[in-house]
């Protein structure tokens, strides 16, 4: 009898190869079904069995040792016609469709029962089916499991495919991301390499062709140790390798003689190459940075030069100031000398000839020290100790004290709290800025009396020093209330102008601003309307752990 062809074939047969199942290798949840298959019928063979365009091939069997049949002799092209039925053949050789069939003829094969494995689309694709040597019946429920293992058989076929699908994008994905690395390390200009667990190169990158003019192919394979210098190998290569092989990152510096390239300068980087959480080999990267190394040593030789220039000049002026202290001594003794003469003759024009050498002498002395501290600024030999404000700012008043007297200046100190500076430094920073105002408000009355107010301000992590100046005895100008009376600068725009206008205030307030930053403050000058100066002095705060003297200076 003919085989029957189903109306759906080349639908059926589309289905079947959809499924990627045929030819798969036995799986054993598909081995459970026909296990089950055979214990609920109590017979010796059971199969999963599926019909394709000639033959019917088993993905599972029970009882028999045969993978596959043709189609023509197979009971299941019979019963994948009825997808809805279980076509059961109780005694096969009565049956005109299968008496003839070989292992029927011959005994093998007597009784059969099959349940269509059919998909969602109604295509029969095979069956769960049960044999017997010898007729047999099976009842309702022996029936309706046989469906039910043949729906079981479908999920399995259609997740076997899902999981098939799934993998292919996984490994997709992998590939693509190994072609993206693999093409980003073949661009890049470092060297780039793959080490296995004996220390043997399996990938590296075009490269390593530049460095070692040797062909990517002659390295892959090579150990590490053949390709450098064994003392290289053994004293960084291996233990940095070895280190990444137990999981941790390893990075060092070394220079190396290329054929290709010479003497270079490399950062060289393991890191564990991971595969489901076990390292099975590293990655190798190696920079080059050459370039950096030669700017770091040119740097390193601009630094030392500017130091020895720095020193020279220390020492240079450190000599000028000492040498010069001596002649200014003899001038401001010799000085003192004549004064007390002068006094007995009582002759006004001499004493005041000599009450003035007598103040150069004593300027002159101290723009020498001023020279001595200004050396060490240069070389940033500072020493930040706390002290008292008010001491810094006292000491800087007393300094110039015969100047403010001449001038008939006025100081109103009233400075609390404590700061970390360098005192001379700080004092000497003050003094500038004090003269830059006295000299200023002498420019604008010769002939008036003026009060020098230094206030101090404790801020939020900040001491600030207000200083200014004010006629005595004199109205102050009118306020400018269109917004002009003050007019906030630069201060390097008034540094210039100070500078302008002090030539004989020794080092300048440039020096004093300076100072002032090395302190890691700031100096803030302001404009007035009737062209006098306005200094502001902030510094970082200190802890008020020293109390600070209430005595005022007055000159």
């Amino acid at each position: 009898m003919p085989t029957p062809i189903p109306a759906n074939e080349p639908d059926r047969l589309t289905a079947l190869r959809r499924l990627q199942i045929l030819d798969t290798l036995p799986q054993k949840a598909f081995d459970s079904i026909t296990a089950l298959a055979a214990g609920i019928c109590g017979t010796p063979i059971a199969l999963i069995s599926l019909v394709d365009s000639n033959r019917q091939w088993f993905k599972s069997r029970q009882g028999v040792e045969l993978t596959q049949t043709s189609r023509s002799e197979a009971f299941c092209a019979h019963a994948i016609m009825e997808p809805s039925e279980v076509l059961v053949v109780n005694d096969a050789t009565h049956d005109e469709r299968f008496q003839d069939f070989p292992m029927v003829r011959r005994g093998e094969l007597v009784f059969y029962a099959g349940a269509p494995i059919v998909t969602s689309g109604g295509a029969a694709l095979g069956t769960v089916c049960v044999l017997d040597t010898l007729p047999r019946e099976l009842n309702d429920e022996q029936l309706s499991m046989l469906k039910h293992l043949a729906e079981l058989a479908m999920q399995l076929i259609e997740h076997e495919r899902s999981r098939r699908d799934h993998s292919e994008v996984m490994i997709q994905q992998i590939v693509k991301g190994q072609q993206v690395v693999r093409d980003v390390l073949n661009e890049g200009r470092d060297m780039a390499a793959f080490i296995d667990r004996e220390h043997c190169y399996l990938f590296v990158n075009p490269a390593f062709q530049r460095y070692w003019i040797l062909e990517p192919q002659e390295i892959m394979g090579m150990r590490v140790q053949d390709l450098m210098s064994i003392t290289h190998y053994r004293a960084l290569f291996k233990p940095s390798i070895n280190q990444a092989l137990a999981g941790l990152e390893s990075q060092f510096e070394i220079e190396l003689d290329f054929p290709g390239m010479g003497t270079r300068y490399l950062e060289v980087t393991h890191t564990p190459a991971r595969e489901a959480g076990v390292v099975h080999g590293v990655v190798e990267r190696t920079r080059d940075i050459t370039s950096r190394k030669q700017s770091e040593r040119q740097l390193a030789d601009a630094v030392k030069e500017l130091q020895a220039k720095r020193l020279a000049n220390r020492k240079y002026v450190y000599s000028v100031s000492h040498d010069l202290k001596e002649p200014v001594n003899a001038i401001t003794n010799a000085t003192r000398l004549l004064a007390e003469g002068a006094l007995e003759r009582a002759d006004p024009l001499e004493t005041r000839c000599l009450r003035i050498a007598g103040e150069a002498s004593a300027k002159l002395s101290r723009v020498l020290e001023d020279l001595r501290l200004y050396s060490e600024v240069d070389t940033s030999d500072i020493r930040m100790k706390p002290h008292p404000a008010r001491s810094i700012y006292a000491e800087a008043v007393l300094a110039i004290g015969g100047e403010l007297e001449f001038a008939g200046a006025e100081v109103e100190l009233s400075v609390e709290g404590s700061i970390r500076a360098d005192a001379p430094l700080l004092s000497l920073a003050i003094r500038s800025i004090l003269e830059n105002l006295l000299g200023s408000a002498q420019r604008q009355d010769p002939g008036g009396d003026w009060l020098v107010s230094i206030r101090s301000h404790e801020e939020l992590f900040t001491h600030r020093v207000d200083i200014t100046t004010q006629r005595l005895a004199q109205p102050l100008p009118p306020v400018d209330l269109s917004g002009g009376s003050t007019r906030p600068v630069s201060a390097r725009r008034a540094r210039r102008r100070a500078l302008n206008d002090v030539r004989e205030l020794g080092l300048g307030l440039s020096i004093a601003s300076h100072i002032i930053d090395l302190h890691q403050g700031e100096l803030q000058i302001e404009l007035k309307s009737d062209g006098s100066n306005s200094y502001s002095v902030i510094l970082p705060g200190h802890a008020r752990a020293i109390e600070p003297a209430r005595a005022a200076p007055s000159a």
